[in-house]
């Protein structure tokens, strides 16, 4: 039986190794925004847990030279917080970008492979008509040999 060749498989490939380079950049952006956010939660908890170390220290005495610590160390982390919050909006609207440029990558793909696989199932229609056109002959040449030979099933 002969073998299905697809003129267009190259051009799928293409379309595929696309889709797989879109997938990768968007996963990039994803891990970028998951590290963000981590920094955002670490910062967070940070300051909590400094803000109940300086809870602790305005008991009885109270070390000014520790509060003002306090604040220039939140001041600081506020201030880097609010910088990766801008990194995030901006990485945000990177990530619904590359979503998009993904589904439409991948959009030309399966259009690609829809095409081939109607192409291969007019192929295989085709060569199951030629097999049973084939049979039919031999099954002709059969009757024919017999009726000749007067041997009769």
């Amino acid at each position: 039986m002969p073998k299905f060749t697809f003129k267009l498989e190259p051009v799928l490939k293409q379309r595929r190794r696309n889709e797989d380079q879109r997938q990768r950049d968007l996963a990039k952006l994803l891990r970028r925004r998951m590290i963000l956010e981590g920094q955002i939660r670490q910062m967070q908890q940070t300051i909590t847990e400094s803000k109940r170390q300086l809870g602790g220290a305005l008991c009885g005495k109270v070390a000014l030279d520790r509060v003002g610590q306090f604040a220039r160390y939140s001041g600081q982390v506020t201030q880097r917080a609010h910088a990766i919050v801008g990194e995030l909006a901006k990485l945000e609207n990177q990530i619904q970008t590359a979503r998009a440029v993904l589904l439409e990558a991948t959009r030309k793909r399966k259009a690609l492979e829809l095409l081939r696989n109607r192409q291969f199932a007019r192929w295989k229609q085709q060569q199951q008509r030629r097999e049973d056109a084939r049979l039919d002959e031999l099954n002709v040449q059969r009757y024919a040999r017999s009726m000749m030979l007067g041997v009769y099933e």
